[in-house]
């Protein structure tokens, strides 16, 4: 399985990838750019076709890792359009290291996907969540940026749920713009910085009101027969494409993405009813899901960190990419139509 995590650090146990360099407390922020590799910059430069200086791209600039020599693999990170304005790992560091961390040392991982073409950098908070049964949750806060324009600067809440490992994004619901930090590279910091700070307010007020949400989970009742509806909702087969009786390949091809949903449910069931262990991760317990909607939605958030087969890293799938956008999916379906708060 090919990795994308490029270079990262973390404190305390060993992730899934079992990648990065270890330390043995959170670092300051000048340690987590340092063992995050995070000590370079970028710049724009113009595009032409290779072999025709002449024959520029005046729609596109390419951003390049200023410490990669020209001509060597890793030095160009993506394409932007001219008006993109770059956020240096250095200056969007210190702007996260603002809000919270100011100098202390609270950093529990950072470091950059593949050659850099994103960044990010989590801290610790001070309040868990702490559900009945002694359940608990750490609270992170998670900074992310990319150099490739496929993301926009991010300041999100994320929790890990410490019996078993799992996170959960809490700061992507749509309908509460306020516990939402997405900005564009437009390139005015000043009010970057502005907004960052007010929306760290709000997000040290949501962790109260995420205790109380987890907490209606906890006493929300979910049968196996729920539950399975549910899962049918969250990840429902594929429309028959109407080409499909014609042609015997696109017929071929939704059979095979009908047989792969259908999977994935019986997976995500099968660890809701019999729990998992986790190769090589004996301290990661997955048990059987209690009968209510908080165990419904961890086993959603187990299968997709622990059991999920995935096309690259499973950190950077359960983080950023599509593993991400299903346990929030899942947690803001549940409670948009069976739990609503």
């Amino acid at each position: 399985m090919a990795h994308n995590i490029g270079q990262m650090f973390y404190f305390g146990e060993m992730p899934w990838h079992k990648l990065g360099t270890k330390l043995d407390k959170p670092a300051t922020i000048g340690e987590a750019l340092s063992a995050g590799g995070l000590n370079w910059t970028v710049s724009m430069q113009s595009m032409v076709l290779a072999g025709e200086h002449q024959s520029a791209v005046p729609q596109r600039q390419a951003i390049v890792r200023d410490d990669v020599l020209p001509g060597q693999p890793g030095r160009v990170l993506g394409a932007v359009h001219p008006n993109f304005k770059v956020l240096q790992n250095r200056d969007g560091a210190a702007l996260f290291d603002s809000l919270f961390g100011k100098g202390a040392a609270v950093y529990h991982t950072g470091g950059y996907l593949k050659m850099g073409e994103v960044v990010w950098l989590m801290a610790r908070l001070p309040k868990s969540i702490v559900l009945p049964g002694e359940d608990k949750l750490d609270t992170y806060l998670l900074f992310s940026n990319s150099h490739d324009g496929t993301l926009p600067i991010d300041i999100r809440l994320t929790t890990v749920r410490v019996v078993c490992n799992n996170t959960l994004t809490l700061a992507l619901r749509k309908k509460d713009q306020a516990h939402v930090f997405r900005r564009g590279h437009s390139g005015n910091y000043e009010v970057l910085k502005a907004d960052a700070e007010a929306f760290f307010q709000s997000i040290l007020a949501q962790q109260d009101e995420t205790q109380m949400v987890m907490e209606k989970l906890v006493q929300a009742k979910c049968s196996d027969d729920a539950f399975a509806a549910f899962l049918k909702l969250l990840l429902p087969d594929p429309t028959r494409p109407a080409t499909a009786n014609a042609n015997k390949a696109v017929e071929r091809g939704f059979d095979t993405r009908t047989a792969t949903v259908a999977e994935q449910r019986d997976q995500i069931m099968a660890v809701h009813l019999s729990g998992h262990k986790v190769p090589d991760q004996p301290k990661v317990v997955i048990s059987p899901a209690e009968k209510n909607w908080w165990g419904g939605l961890n086993s959603i958030t187990a299968w997709v960190d622990h059991v999920s087969e995935i096309d690259g890293d499973r950190y950077a799938n359960t983080m950023f990419g599509g593993g991400d956008r299903l346990k929030t999916g899942a947690y803001q379906k549940i409670l948009s139509t069976i739990v609503p708060v």
